[in-house]
């Protein structure tokens, strides 16, 4: 059965849209990250210069590599007592999955091809801050929280950065990858949705007559 409703239309044009669009998200991660490890590399190593050497990519993962050192792994070939850099992962995917889902929907809305290019090109780049904000807030994360104490302290972290650091860390997590897109893609196709909503008009208390 054909959904009548233009909503549902919608809705389900854009299901059909998501996978092809997260398969081509997938290929093209190592190109779509280049710019978003680019400006968290500029970030991290401006905010923090005494921790953070730089950020680098490799495939879909970022190396964040620091300015601390650690105790190499024993058991390894490191002689005992050997110190290294402290380098560490992040998957990056897990917050730019926002991507495909604006391309989704902007492919799903019934606009000229001129227009789904413009709307998909300017909000990949509006989107752009939301995977940065996760991977910055990760990797300050791993040093305040997930290792030593005193690479903690070296962080300068106090009870009240560490709460602002864990909430900022879950809203890039949690919240911005999923409802960012959204917003964008509203925001963009404001004359579409005016369509989809229902259209209430309240009608104004009737005037008492006078005598």
């Amino acid at each position: 059965m054909t959904p009548c409703r233009p909503i549902d239309r919608f809705l389900l044009r854009t299901l059909l849209w998501l996978a092809p669009m997260f398969m081509l998200w997938y290929v093209l991660a190592p190109l779509l990250l280049m710019p978003v490890v680019g400006w968290t590399h500029f970030a991290l190593s401006h905010l923090f210069p005494h921790a953070i050497a730089a950020v680098e990519q490799q495939g879909p993962a970022v190396d964040v590599i620091t300015r601390f050192t650690v105790a190499a792994p024993t058991g390894g070939s490191a002689p005992a007592g050997a110190r290294g850099q402290l380098i560490f992962t992040i998957n990056a995917l897990k917050y730019a999955y926002g991507w495909p889902l604006l391309l989704a929907l902007t492919l799903a809305a019934p606009t000229m091809l001129s227009e789904k290019l413009y709307r998909a090109v300017m909000g990949g780049l509006l989107l752009l801050p939301v995977p940065v904000w996760g991977i910055a807030c990760e990797a300050l994360k791993v040093l305040v929280f997930d290792m030593d104490p005193a690479i903690a302290d070296q962080m300068g972290a106090t009870p009240l950065t560490r709460e602002l650091l864990a909430l900022a860390y879950q809203l890039g997590y949690l919240i911005l990858p999923a409802v960012t897109p959204i917003l964008i893609w509203a925001a963009l196709h404001r004359d579409f949705l005016g369509e989809l909503l229902p259209q209430t008009q309240l009608a104004a208390p009737a005037a008492p007559k006078s005598d």
